[in-house]
Parts: structure tokens; C-alpha cells; sequence
């Protein structure tokens, strides 16, 4: 009986102490190498071309809504002393972070020397709520992959 008692209170508290199977906090996501800004809860940029790691940022970032969808509103900005000509695409998530009619349309735009552009977009259901905008230069591999194997 004593056993069985130990064994009650060995589990009970093994029980106050465990922590989820992946051991990180569930709302944490692990967002990809090339992400350049998440510093807006809502919002992130991922740099589509490693070649535009650390010279694109996020400098403001707004939400607001239009009836019961979101718009938002980003700016970008070039910290280099080159001139860009880029591409970009947005995507919305849900508040769980499930994608919501990804746009799969690139849109070029160029981007002078510490230039700040501002860019919005309306999320096309209810329930988006975060944004990703990701930039692009046109050449980039991934470009030149697409072209070459079009079934993809």
C-alpha cells in the first residue's frame, strides 16, 4: 500500500512538470533563415534573394479594417546605397497561421538608395490576420527554376 502511494505521488507530480513534445512554447513559430523583419507581431518580411539580406527592412507597419476585412498597410525600406528593382508578393494567414488564398502574383517595383515605399493590400476573407511580404530580386534562381520546369 505504502508503494502504491509513492507511486500515486511520483506521477502526480511528473504530471505538474511536463512541457509540450517539441519543447518550445506553442505559440512560437519557427520562421524561415531568409525571414529579414518580424518585429510587427502581425506582419514579417522574408527576403526571397539572400542577396537582399539585411538590405530591406520593415520600417512600419499598419492594420486597420474595411468592413470585416483586414487591410494593412507596409513600408519598406532600402538600407544600401544601390538602386533595386524588385519584385514582391504578399500572403495572408489566420490567426492560427494557416494560409488564406496565397497570391501567387509577383509584382515589380523599384527601390532607390535608403528609399522608404509603402505598399497595402486587403485580406480576402474575414478571418486573415497576419501578413507576410515577401521581396525578390527578378533574377533570382528560383525564377529561372519555375521557368524551366513550368508542371511545378
Amino acid at each position: 500500500m505504502k508503494t502504491l502511494y509513492i507511486l500515486m505521488a511520483c506521477v502526480s507530480l511528473t504530471a505538474c512538470n511536463t512541457v509540450n513534445s517539441i519543447g518550445q512554447q506553442p505559440t512560437v513559430r519557427n520562421h524561415q533563415q531568409n525571414t529579414v523583419s518580424t518585429a510587427h507581431a502581425r506582419a514579417r518580411l522574408i527576403a526571397g534573394s539572400k542577396n537582399l539580406v539585411g538590405k530591406i527592412d520593415l520600417v512600419d507597419v499598419r492594420f486597420g479594417s474595411v468592413g470585416q476585412l483586414q487591410r494593412a498597410e507596409v513600408s519598406v525600406q532600402n538600407l544600401s546605397n544601390k538602386r533595386y528593382s524588385l519584385e514582391y508578393m504578399y500572403s495572408w494567414e489566420d490567426q492560427q497561421g494557416f494560409k488564406i488564398n496565397q497570391n501567387t502574383v509577383w509584382k515589380r517595383f523599384s527601390l532607390g538608395p535608403r528609399e522608404i515605399k509603402s505598399f497595402q493590400t486587403l485580406g480576402v476573407t474575414p478571418q486573415a490576420y497576419n501578413l507576410t511580404m515577401t521581396v525578390r530580386l527578378p533574377d533570382d534562381f528560383f525564377i529561372h527554376q519555375e521557368k524551366s520546369n513550368p508542371d511545378r
